[in-house]
């Protein structure tokens, strides 16, 4: 399965209303789409809420 490189910039912290953090990291996922809905699925279950858009680039 590949890998990705994904940044998230702008993420709001929805247990602490004001708050403004980013993430990045890889992962393994099957399509570029697929790995940011699972970005986007992890982030939202440890409260964050992207705010921006989620930039994802395959590994080399």
């Amino acid at each position: 399965m590949p890998k990705y490189r994904f940044t998230a910039e702008d993420l709001a912290d929805t247990l602490n209303p004001g708050e403004i953090t980013s993430a990045s990291g890889t992962l393994s996922a099957s399509s570029p789409e697929a790995a940011e809905r699972a970005v986007e699925k992890s982030l939202r279950s440890r409260g964050y809420e992207p705010t921006a858009n989620i930039t994802v680039t395959a590994q080399k």
